[in-house]
């Protein structure tokens, strides 16, 4: 007793070794040869390459390797994943007694595929790389380190089946009459095979490498011919060999499942042999979790590609979450402008397609950090299904192509932002926010120069922000603060402040910008003048007015063109109709005291139209719906008779 438990201490002890070995597969030592194994040839798996995908390889060597390596990839995922593959593949019935245990056949079986696979293992390690490996010690016509990544750690595996696996196996169906079990064996080896995951890992490297090789080295190439043709090879590729251990922990779990249908109810070794399949499935899995890793890393090195591998977006660690294209609301022109983005875990890249598609595909104008990023959705009618993504270097506004898309987008955003937020606390509290603020369109005081503002449209003013002089094409144009994102004329945007998103360079800021920022006070001559009566910043949004929509006013009153006004009812002014020429404008061009005016309908005709009337004041507006309408009629209604929001039950306009 006392020999055999220090046998089986020495035996979990070079099992250890050999684990470890795994990661140094050039340390491993090398014992068995080929005519040492006794083997029976093994059912070939139906989705092995053949002469023809060798070929395949070889022709991808010159411009595109990849593609091929894409398709040996799915197919070992495939193989590790698809439940049909196992179904394909039913082991071998075996000729032998009938009075044979069913569940002794299966056992059997898979020590000799366990003969044959090791056989297979010995001619990739024995033969392909070390005649390969001692060629390139003594020629110098190819590297040795490539030899090494093309089989990657084959010997530490040929050493753990060989030594181990594939023995214990003999002995048990040797003892078999004594101790009829087999779960116990593979519960006990199982952990060890989570080495081919490195194998599976590196598969892809090494096809593209043999590709490259074969073709470059005619030396190379001489070796393989020779062993590929020898007897031993069975006129198999190296690349059909170096499919083998890929396929070999599906097959295990094949040959498992077959077991356990076989065992009586009552066996022994039902609990073990079900245990054991739990590990070989976990194991399977790991490999499985090394191919997806290996696509995740090639996909992104295309897309690394596709933008011109500049050096400091190329980061193997990035994650892509979601790329395509969108539309880029611009703050002067009308028409929305294609735009591509590229959203990874920790940046976003804002990119334009490149006209010459010669190397990389699109051009990075700007690369946006996730860290600090709000993201909300845009009510806007005039461009729905419109969203904003605000970073420190810069505000977006996009428009995607339907409500669906638009969600998807924001979702990838706030996953990306929500996965940062848990690995760095120090940005929870600024990427915190209640969707659908509008007041962030205005930049709190403390993040001024900090973070890039939204840009207010050309479009939604038609007077400076600050000043409140109107704009016009020659003697005042418009401008950008770039700290808060305003419309302001030269005069109010005379300024210059460093802004911290801009790497603390120099940028034009208003007026008020300009004083929170640097701290100086501003000249007497400068400062606002007191407001009148007019200049009442414009309530653009439900929680500041009782009621705000574009109306068209309608009469003579207001001259022949007709013009469309932003009409707005304050909650701070409730009894008063303020009539602005845009959204954002901060003074209005006219102010009715609707306090005694009758609301009637207008000319008939139009559902749209309605007027207000008293004495001889006449005002006719046209709004652009009919639902719209009645609610402007019903707000009118309620500030004529001098209502206000602090009135009990005061009710809903909405309805």
């Amino acid at each position: 007793m006392k020999g055999a438990s220090e046998e089986k201490l020495a035996s979990v002890s070079n099992l250890v070794t050999v684990f470890e070995n795994s990661r140094t597969p050039e340390a491993a030592p090398r014992g068995h040869r080929l005519e040492d194994v006794h083997h029976r040839p093994e059912c070939r798996p139906p989705e092995s390459p053949g002469p023809r995908e060798k070929t395949n390889v070889g022709e991808a060597v010159g411009s595109e390797p990849r593609t091929v390596s894409r398709r040996y990839l799915n197919s070992l995922k495939n193989k590790l994943s698809s439940e049909a593959w196992r179904k394909s593949c039913q082991p071998v019935t075996l000729s032998g007694s009938g009075t044979q245990e069913p569940e002794k056949k299966i056992v059997q079986e898979l020590l000799e595929t366990e003969q044959a696979y090791v056989a297979r293992l010995h001619l990739l390690d024995q033969v392909f790389f070390q005649e390969l490996l001692k060629t390139a010690r003594s020629s110098k016509a190819f590297p040795e380190d490539v030899v090494r990544v093309i089989f990657s750690n084959i010997s530490s595996i040929y050493q753990f089946h060989s030594q181990f696996f594939l023995p214990e196996l003999q002995r048990r169906l040797d003892d078999w009459t004594a101790n009829p079990r087999i779960g116990d064996v593979i519960q006990k080896l199982a952990p060890f095979l989570k080495m081919y995951s490195e194998y599976v890992k590196n598969f892809e490297r090494a096809a593209e490498l043999l590709a490259t090789w074969t073709d470059k080295s005619p030396l190379f190439q001489e070796v393989l011919t020779r062993i590929q043709s020898s007897e031993a090879s069975g006129s198999l590729t190296l690349q059909h060999h170096m499919l083998e251990p890929v396929q070999r922990i599906p097959r295990y779990e094949l040959l498992l499942k077959e077991y356990i249908q076989k065992l009586p109810t009552q066996a022994p070794d039902q609990a073990d042999a079900q245990k054991a399949l739990d590990m070989i499935f976990s194991a399977a899995q790991h490999s499985n979790a090394a191919i997806t890793e290996m696509e995740r890393l090639q996909d992104l090195w295309e897309v690394y590609q596709r933008l011109g591998l500049e050096d400091d977006i190329v980061d193997p660690s990035n994650t892509l979450l979601r790329e395509g294209p969108v539309l880029k609301i611009s703050f002067r022109r009308n028409d929305p402008m294609e735009r591509y983005l590229f959203l990874f875990n920790n940046m976003l890249l804002y990119c334009v397609p490149r006209v010459i598609q010669v190397g990389a595909q699109f051009q990075v104008r700007t690369r946006i950090d996730v860290a600090g990023m709000k993201v909300r959705e845009l009510m806007d009618a005039e461009f729905p299904h419109s969203f904003l993504v605000s970073g420190k270097q810069r505000t977006l506004e996009l428009q995607a192509r339907s409500q669906e898309e638009m969600i998807s987008w924001m979702q990838a955003f706030q996953a990306a932002i929500d996965q940062i937020e848990k690995r760095n606390e120090t940005f929870k509290a600024a990427a915190q926010g209640p969707e659908g603020d509008t007041q962030e369109q205005e930049l709190q005081s403390e993040e001024l120069g900090l973070r890039a503002p939204q840009w207010v449209r050309d479009k939604m003013v038609t007077m400076c922000m600050r000043c409140q002089e109107p704009f016009n094409a020659l003697t005042r144009r418009r401008h950008h603060c770039r700290a808060c994102g305003y419309v302001v004329c030269a005069r109010c945007s005379d300024y210059r402040a460093e802004l911290k998103y801009d790497d603390n360079r120099p940028n034009r800021v208003c007026l008020h910008c300009y004083a929170f920022l640097t701290g100086n006070v501003l000249p007497e001559a400068k400062e606002d003048k007191r407001r009148g009566i007019l200049e009442k910043v414009s309530s653009a949004t439900p929680d500041q007015s009782l009621m705000c929509s574009f109306l068209q006013l309608i009469g003579d009153k207001w001259g022949k063109s007709s013009p469309r006004g932003w009409c707005v009812i304050p909650r701070d002014d409730p009894l008063v109709l303020y009539v602005y020429a845009a959204p954002q404008d901060m003074r209005a061009h006219t102010s009715i005291p609707l306090l005694g005016y009758r609301v009637t309908v207008g000319p008939q005709g139009d559902p749209r139209v309605f007027q207000l009337q008293q004495s001889g004041q006449l005002y006719t507006f046209k709004a652009e719906t009919e639902e719209l309408k009645g609610r402007w009629v019903k707000a009118m209604e309620r500030a004529a008779s001098g209502w206000s929001p602090s009135w009990p039950n005061d009710g809903d306009l909405s309805d």
